[in-house]
């Protein structure tokens, strides 16, 4: 990636598309979404298929609920569900994602003009929160892509890249609705890949976390 401008000299956009991104990330949301890891080395595959419902709060995670959870064709005990739904409302910090464009992470980025609608970005922050890559806004500063490769990847995996696209969901607000990992790597002498695709649908409004939490 070319080399990064000041984070104190962003992009003049950069402003105008994080107002934007706090703008319609307001309100209690509840979302389904469908969730699919694959990996696969020279000898063995993993697959998890999971169908989950949960709870955005200004756009934070803050509840989630598995509906069902399947381990190589298998139903996945209650522990495992629990620990997964765990896993997603308590997440480590250093593996939650730093929007770039969120003026709260400014800080963590240094950013340059990456063409038409498209801001580069970058950050020495070595966890799976950040990375460097760019972001695709329209005419009206939302963000409709994210692509970027993480500063820190999974165990085996040596390079990595995830795009999310966005969409206006409800009116008014906007949230991602499919995210694409992949990697590459290598587990041994024997080489490695690995997916997952995240599709997210159902969005409806809720007045207070009460009222979603007994939606959901």
């Amino acid at each position: 990636m070319p080399t990064m401008i000041s984070p104190a000299s962003p992009p003049p956009a950069l402003t105008s598309v994080a107002q934007q991104y706090q703008q319609t990330s307001r309100g209690i949301v509840v979302f389904e979404m469908h969730r699919v890891l694959e990996a696969h080395g020279a000898f063995s595959s993993h697959r998890e298929d999971v169908v989950m419902s949960g709870i955005y709060d200004d756009g934070a995670l803050v509840k989630v609920r598995v509906s069902t959870y399947t381990i190589n064709g298998k139903p996945a005990g209650a522990n495992q569900i629990s620990a997964l739904e765990q896993s997603w409302e308590h997440p480590d910090p250093r593996d939650v994602f730093a929007a770039p464009f969120s003026a709260s992470n400014f800080a963590a980025y240094a950013y340059r003009d990456g063409g038409p609608s498209t801001i580069d970005f970058a950050s020495p922050v070595r966890d799976a929160g950040h990375g460097n890559g760019s972001f695709m806004y329209d005419a009206q500063n939302n963000v409709v892509s994210c692509t970027y490769q993480p500063n820190a990847l999974p165990p085996h995996a040596s390079s990595g890249e995830i795009t999310d696209r966005r969409s206006e969901v409800l009116p008014g607000y906007w949230a991602v609705t499919q995210e694409l990992q992949q990697y590459s790597g290598s587990y041994g002498p024997f080489s490695a890949a690995g997916g997952v695709q995240e599709t997210f649908s159902g969005f409806r409004r809720f007045s207070d976390l009460r009222s979603a939490l007994a939606a959901l």
